[in-house]
């Protein structure tokens, strides 16, 4: 995070604190090498029930830091927030645990917002039902700070990818469960800097061979071939212009 991730934390913490709905508790996966995550977790330990873990493992790892956490989580639900991404509003805790039936739903993602200063806000974004079935689903559902699953076997992050692990999870949340259940409601803000992995340590030489690596996982005869040559393409120009 550029020596920012406990700064994003601490926001994050105090927003955290303020939710209507209090059952529940924060796990803490730590892969930095200084002290400051643990210290923020210490100076909060009596306003949130946060248990904090050190991992030492595969440091720089995003994928293998948010399975240890995964890993940990003893509740029924299990809710991804990536260190620099934080919930919207006091509600939005609330909103997801009433939104998810534990007894029908496995996975349930909901609606976000994006921010650079933590104060203001821009470009809302709703998830929809994928229907093309692209290795760029992370297109319709977001980033994994939209994600809430059920604790029961939960599926894990592939840890050989960096850039793509988003899109790989969902693809495999989606052959396994079915579509998830949408939230239409915005819940958590995505904050976008020059600290994000696209920015840092996504090169051109991973992306393509992560997005080769999802081509041979996931597509195969006529759709394979397509998608190496005019699909490839045309996901990869709809993709970077979502970004924009």
């Amino acid at each position: 995070m550029k020596g920012k991730g406990h700064v994003f934390l601490e926001q994050s913490f105090g927003i955290f604190a303020e939710q209507t709905y209090q059952d529940f508790d924060i796990v803490i996966s730590d892969h930095s090498q200084d002290t400051a995550i643990e210290d923020l977790c210490k100076t909060y330990a009596d306003k949130l029930d946060i248990y904090y873990y050190r991992n030492t493992e595969n440091r720089g790892n995003s994928s293998a830091n948010i399975n240890n956490a995964i890993k940990k989580a003893t509740g029924q639900l299990i809710k991804v927030l990536f260190q620099d991404d934080f919930l919207f509003h006091e509600k939005a805790l609330a909103e997801i645990a009433n939104c998810f039936d534990v007894e029908k739903d496995h996975w349930l993602v909901s609606g976000c917002t994006h921010t650079t200063d933590g104060t203001t806000f821009f470009k809302p974004f709703y998830p929809r039902p994928d229907t093309i079935h692209s290795i760029w689903i992370k297109t319709v559902y977001s980033s994994p700070s939209t994600l809430t699953i059920k604790n029961d076997s939960p599926l894990l992050f592939d840890e050989s990818l960096i850039w793509l692990m988003d899109s790989d999870y969902y693809r495999r949340c989606y052959d396994k469960f079915g579509e998830p259940k949408i939230l239409h409601t915005i819940n958590v803000v995505n904050r976008v800097g020059d600290h994000q992995v696209t920015n840092t340590v996504a090169s051109r030489a991973l992306q393509k061979r992560e997005y080769t690596m999802m081509l041979e996982r996931y597509e195969r005869g006529l759709n394979f071939w397509y998608y190496r040559t005019v699909g490839c393409l045309k996901d990869f120009i709809k993709h970077m212009l979502g970004k924009i």
